[in-house]
């Protein structure tokens, strides 16, 4: 697989976990969370724009977090190690175990991530944001980078419940193309398309992702 596709991929993540993040911390403020969930939020919103520049200057330009101010009293670090003890406390506190896997994907802890993704699972086993945050980290965590085995199966189960989970068409989608399963890969990157912004750098990338895929479908198989 190019390079390209990674980093198409590393561009999806970006966006889905931005969006993500919102209602996390409106949730959180409901329920009382601690101020250290917020602040490891607003960091991971910082830093997912500062470590996605290369992967947008190839897809298209940047889209800034607006109203998202710097976390002035708390490290990245001390809202971990916040979430950390909360989940301690609270095993069953899904919101935290989630933000927990988001700030260790983008500090490029995927294993770590995984675990909290588990965490999530534990808590709530049909929860589709850990199914699909378990499948990616473990893709992350792994040499080749495959989506396979329990990823490949959560992915399956968070589409069941959710059809239009973004991050869950996509990943599957990279799943069929990584075991050249062009058609099929083509197929589910077709589901997504409808839910996208059809003038965003995302659905750009996603219509040539398909085209590619439609391509090497195209091309016959050796015998």
């Amino acid at each position: 697989m190019t390079i390209v596709f990674y980093l198409v991929a590393a561009a999806m993540l970006a966006v889905a976990l931005a969006l993500l993040l919102v209602p996390l911390v409106r949730h959180g403020r409901r329920e009382g969370r601690s101020r250290g969930v917020f602040a490891v939020a607003v960091a991971i919103a910082l830093l997912v724009p500062v470590a996605s520049v290369g992967t947008y200057l190839l897809v298209g330009q940047p889209a800034t977090l607006g109203g998202v101010a710097p976390a002035a009293e708390m490290t990245i670090d001390q809202g971990i190690a916040a979430l950390r003890a909360q989940v301690k406390t609270h095993p069953d506190d899904v919101k935290a175990w989630l933000l927990l896997g988001q700030a260790f994907t983008v500090l490029k802890q995927p294993a770590d991530a995984r675990a909290a993704y588990d965490g999530a699972l534990r808590a709530e086993p049909r929860n589709v944001e850990a199914m699909v945050g378990w499948a990616e980290a473990d893709s992350l965590a792994r040499d080749d980078h495959r989506i396979e085995g329990r990823s490949r199966e959560l992915l399956d189960a968070a589409v069941g419940i959710d059809p239009t989970s973004q991050k869950a068409l996509w990943l599957l989608g990279i799943s069929d193309f990584q075991q050249q399963r062009y058609a099929e890969a083509s197929a589910t990157w077709k589901k997504l398309q409808p839910l996208l912004d059809p003038d965003s750098n995302v659905a750009r990338a996603v219509a040539k992702q398909i085209a590619l895929a439609d391509e090497r479908a195209a091309q016959p198989h050796p015998n």
